[in-house]
């Protein structure tokens, strides 16, 4: 009787977003709410007085709280995930599934710290992984498949970059 390997615990590796990105969405959110507000104002102040505010102001309120679930969502759950067979990438209510037996190179650019995975003759990048995270992240892969071939650049610097 064959033994099949006991299936391995999920890893998670949460994204680390950028300054302006969070900047980005805190304005989003402010965006959205302010679009609420001017809404509910309007209803309260003018009521609905012709058909068009009757599209207006809901859709507007609805169009606002569904960014609002967006932004949020995307802050919240934003991970890469290894699981036993699969390496998922998930952006709030997006969700990508891959294969890990498919990935044949993973290259670490030192420099942005970026993963390119190769898969096939196709390729991916990953980013806003926290250095850290960047080994634990690759021998979580290599653990799925040992076939993968990691590697990792560096900046080449010549003389004239040299400060002085």
């Amino acid at each position: 009787m064959k033994k099949t390997p006991a299936p391995q615990e999920a890893k998670t590796f949460p994204i680390k977003f950028t300054k302006s990105i969070i900047i980005a969405a805190i304005v989003v959110l402010i965006l959205c709410v302010v679009g609420i507000g001017v809404s509910a104002y309007n209803i309260a102040k003018y009521g609905v007085a012709e058909f068009s505010d009757v599209l207006i102001y809901p859709f507007l309120v609805l169009v606002s709280v569904f960014c609002i679930a967006i932004v949020i969502a995307v802050l919240i759950k934003s991970q890469y995930v290894v699981e036993d067979k699969t390496f998922i990438t998930q952006f709030g209510f997006i969700k990508s599934k891959f294969a890990i037996k498919d990935f044949t190179a993973i290259t670490l650019d030192t420099d942005t710290t970026k993963m390119t995975v190769n898969v096939g003759e196709e390729y991916f990048v990953l980013s806003f992984l926290k250095k850290e995270q960047n080994e634990e992240f690759v021998r979580a892969l290599l653990a799925v498949n040992p076939n993968i071939e990691y590697s990792f650049t560096f900046a080449e610097t010549d003389g004239k970059n040299k400060k002085k």
